[in-house]
């Protein structure tokens, strides 16, 4: 089985949002800090009854913040729903479980099992319910189709029993705050013991199953024969370093790690990690080692090493991970993208971020942006939040960032440059001279942060001895710069050129965005997939053109997409650009 989508509702501060998971498995929730992206996942996480504390006052205090706070008087309920679809076995996975836990009578087996195939998809709903703002239940329900089951089941029906019972098969739940939880110095298998951590235990037994189905940390432990259990410790140990070691020193600005291993420890009946250094001689147990090399372990641990096992016993595992990689060098992040997706390639991860290294510019279509609001949480699929009318560049920054648009770069070609208003201009330049003339640039164009903003571009240019052109927009701003700019540059005053100087449309005042037809901004906005009834705003179609720029496929249909009289302009704006160099 895997989860298809959540619903939640009225959970903290969440009036509702729907996070769908993708076939690739890979989703984003985007925002700046304190947006509600971590409330977003505590809400998906809070789905799977087995993530509970088992202390009962910690987890009355769990379910007490889960409560929407404004609701005060009478009942209200705070409410997760999880689509869940079923995959090859599974019908026969659940009729067999609910048979077990007696909930189906062996001559109901058959038509149960038909049903299941016709249903697909089981939704169930997790309802947290107070009176008077005090918690006062929680429970289990099925919906639509799954009421269906409720008739063939037999005697009086705990409806919430026969979700959990479902959901034992379901697959896992896992939420990592950016796995700060520290790797202990040791780990023992032996419940009660002074070294006993169950979730440390599990991740172990995931490390030992990946290495070889047939291995656990029982079977291990009853290997009498000391050279036959240290093959095996070999064998794990070969399977963790091909994943860790090799992975780690391939991603940027990290220091070298020869290898890492797990040690078992017979007498003390302990397990411990250690990590040999670069030199292939220096051994340091894992807490001496930096944190980033610590965070990327513990992670593959937790994920990479475990998920095969969770996939064979309960399918795709949802990863829900909170601001990943803080710890991690900004090159490195941008690697850590590639380990999402192989994390992906068998389970479901959902992550948060509102670092530009970790965005994965290809994958926009499942990416959510999350927003508070008035106290209201939201979270909306990147594609419809450009349909609103009021979109919010802060939100859109670290994609913004994500474009790594560098003015100050030594890497930039300075010979030759177009400076603009800001990274919208350069963005709409680009696509019009690149994707629909099909122009190799001869100029960089580098943006600046606004009309008001150009001078330190203009004099670096000038020190520089670039040829450069300045191109500002023909509206009032536009041209109040362009005259400042003439008069303190007042010999390159020839290089500062408006709009208005090479291009005429019917309007006086005119900004970039105005080159593009209303059918073209239409059409720009479904090949970006975003559905729009009437022409989007200057907010939407600057993030509409962002969404084409990040992805090379939609830019390759951009000459397909845009007016002859479009291109026409454009091909005099940049004739008349090269003709001033």
């Amino acid at each position: 089985m895997r989860y298809k989508k959540f619903l939640i509702q009225n959970y903290k501060a969440i009036k509702k949002a729907t996070i769908e998971l993708t076939d690739d498995g890979l989703v984003l929730l985007l925002g700046i800090n304190e947006s509600g992206k971590t409330s977003v996942l505590l809400a998906i996480e809070s789905f799977d009854h087995t993530n509970d504390p088992t202390d009962e006052n910690l987890k009355l205090k769990r379910y007490k913040q889960i409560r929407n706070k404004r609701e005060i008087t009478g009942v209200s309920e705070a409410k997760i729903t999880a689509e869940i679809q079923m995959e090859k076995n599974d019908q026969k996975r659940i009729k067999e479980t609910l048979l077990t836990d007696g909930f189906l009578d062996k001559d109901r087996e058959r038509e149960f099992q038909e049903l299941l195939k016709i249903v697909g998809v089981i939704k169930i709903c997790r309802k947290f319910v107070y009176q008077d703002a005090e918690f006062n239940q929680v429970v289990y329900e099925l919906l639509d189709n799954g009421k269906k089951f409720l008739s063939l089941l037999k005697g009086e029906i705990n409806e919430d029993a026969v979700c959990k019972s479902i959901l034992k098969i379901s697959p896992s739940v896992q939420y990592f705050e950016d796995f700060k939880d520290q790797i202990p110095e040791f780990i023992s298998p032996v419940p009660g013991a002074q070294y006993y951590d169950l979730d440390w235990v599990n991740t172990l037994e995931g490390l030992f199953y990946h290495a070889d189905p047939k291995l656990s940390i029982s079977a291990f432990e009853a290997i009498k024969d000391d050279v036959a259990r240290k093959t095996l410790e070999r064998r794990v140990n070969n399977k963790l370093n091909k994943q860790f070691t090799q992975r780690w020193n391939k991603l940027k600005g990290v220091k070298t790690i020869h290898q890492a291993d797990l040690i078992y420890l017979k007498t003390e009946q302990l397990f411990t990690f250690q990590i040999v250094g670069a030199d292939r001689a220096t051994v340091f147990s894992v807490d001496e080692r930096s944190k980033g090399a610590l965070w990327y372990f513990t992670f593959l641990l937790k994920t990479e090493f475990r998920k095969r096992k969770l996939r064979a016993q309960t399918g795709k595992t949802l990863y829900l991970i909170d601001e990943p990689g803080s710890n991690l060098h900004s090159s490195a992040q941008t690697n850590m993208r590639e380990d999402f997706k192989t994390l992906a390639s068998d389970s479901n991860v959902i992550y948060t971020t509102h670092n530009q290294y970790l965005i994965d510019t290809t994958n926009l279509s499942s990416t959510y942006i999350t927003e508070t609001s008035g106290g209201v949480i939201k979270a909306t699929k990147y594609s419809q939040y450009l349909q609103g009318r009021s979109v919010k560049t802060s939100y859109f920054q670290p994609l913004l960032d994500a474009i790594k648009v560098q003015p100050f770069s030594l890497e930039i070609p300075w010979e030759k440059t177009l400076i603009c208003e800001g990274i919208y201009d350069y963005i709409a330049y680009s696509i019009a001279f690149e994707d629909l003339l099909g122009k190799k640039l001869g100029f960089s164009i580098i943006p600046g942060e606004g009309a008001s903003s150009l001078s330190p571009l203009i004099s670096l240019s000038i020190a520089w001895g670039s040829k450069f052109l300045v191109l500002l927009d023909r509206d009032e701003e536009g041209v109040e710069q362009a005259e400042r700019y003439s008069g303190n540059f007042k010999i390159f005053k020839d290089k500062i050129l408006t709009l208005g100087d090479i291009a005429k449309l019917a309007k006086q005042n005119f900004e970039v965005e105005d080159l593009f037809s209303v059918r073209d901004k239409m059409k720009l906005a479904t090949l970006a997939g975003v559905s729009l009834v009437k022409p989007p705003t200057k907010g939407s179609f600057d993030q509409i053109l962002a969404t084409i720029f990040l992805s090379q496929p939609l830019r390759r249909k951009v000459q397909d997409n845009l007016e002859k009289s479009t291109k026409k302009t454009f091909e005099g704006i940049y004739r008349h650009l090269n003709s001033l160099y």
